[in-house]
């Protein structure tokens, strides 16, 4: 592979993609637990981090929100918003000021679907970094029977937004 600089009219969206999962979530089984939470665990068992960058808004994964904010809860996080992407306010995070966003849920979303994004612009270009939330109670099946985990503290979204904005700092 090349690199393309993003002036470049070959290359108009640009990303790096984190995935990992590791470990059996406490109380599953391995090849006999169905999970039925809509989101998956929280780190270390599954984490899902995407930085992009476009050199226009319309090269975007989404489309950005407008109107309103809305207020980030674990309701909201567990939401299906296939169709639009919700915006949660501005905010200024390691000196830039940008916007938070829920991503539309998978597929509207794509490979961000569902991701809590903190985006901005520097110069021309549209810059992003986005995680996957987790559920703060976590929903799984045994051999047929129900059971649920709380793997986070309850509510899950304040450690979800503290990740993330930690995340943000740490590429500045």
């Amino acid at each position: 592979m090349t690199s393309v600089p993003l002036t470049s009219k070959q290359c108009r969206f640009a990303e790096w993609s984190y995935l990992a999962g590791g470990g059996e979530v406490p109380g599953s089984i391995p090849n006999h637990t169905t999970f039925t939470s809509n989101l998956p665990p929280p780190p270390p068992y599954f984490v899902h981090v995407l930085v992009y960058a476009a050199a226009k808004r319309s090269d975007l994964p989404f489309a950005l929100p407008h109107g309103p904010p809305a207020r980030l809860s674990d309701a909201l996080l567990r939401s299906s918003h296939p169709g639009d992407a919700i915006s949660l306010g501005d905010v200024r995070w390691a000196g830039h000021n940008g916007q938070l966003i829920l991503a539309p849920s998978y597929p509207g979303g794509g490979e961000v679907g569902s991701h809590l994004v903190f985006t901005y612009r520097r110069g021309g270009t549209y810059l992003g970094i986005s995680l996957h939330p987790w559920p703060s109670l976590f929903r799984y099946r045994v051999s047929g029977v129900q059971h649920t985990s709380s793997l986070a503290p309850n509510p899950a979204y304040p450690q979800i937004l503290n990740t993330l904005r930690a995340i943000v700092r740490s590429t500045s």
